[in-house]
């Protein structure tokens, strides 16, 4: 039995981890050039607190604080983008190693697979699109059994007479 369309699943699985890592990549560069230039950072809060002052809701807010938890929030996310990017990397890995798992089991069972393709799809986030086309692609490896071939041995060529 071909199993076609596990790979296709399983390549198209790859193509998003590459652009989400490459995207992760991309905001790390950017969040890294805002840490490094504190006039960005001056701008951000004048503009920022302005934002807030202007705003009703937020008259009784002590802006300073306020806009020292915005800074801190986006440190946050230098280290926390790179624990992503190490989630993706590891579910673009299994992926590839799941792909190669079907590939070669082209007439059994592919349970080993789509377990492999779950594990790809948690790696990538539980509800991203990465892991919704992983899981897709384990279901099919489930799903998709060989097809048996039935010798029926009760009855032989032979005629009785």
């Amino acid at each position: 039995m071909k199993r076609t369309i596990e790979i296709v699943f399983g390549v198209i699985g790859s193509f998003f981890n590459i652009i989400a890592i490459g995207f992760m990549g991309l905001m790390l560069v950017f969040i890294n050039e805002f840490q490094n230039n504190t006039q960005a950072q001056d701008e951000f809060i004048a503009e920022f607190q302005k934002q807030l002052s202007e705003d009703p809701q937020f008259q009784d807010v002590d802006m300073q604080s306020f806009s020292d938890s915005m800074l801190s929030i986006i440190n946050f996310f230098g280290p926390t983008a790179w624990f992503i990017i190490i989630f993706f990397i590891i579910s673009f890995i299994v992926g590839i190693i799941a792909m190669v798992q079907v590939a070669r089991v082209k007439d059994k069972t592919a349970n080993l697979a789509g377990a492999m393709f779950i594990i790809a799809a948690v790696f990538a986030g539980i509800l991203s699109p990465t892991s919704l086309i992983y899981y897709i692609a384990a279901i099919i490896c489930f799903v998709r059994k060989p097809k048996v071939e039935v010798s029926d041995s009760t009855y032989s060529d032979q005629s009785v007479i």
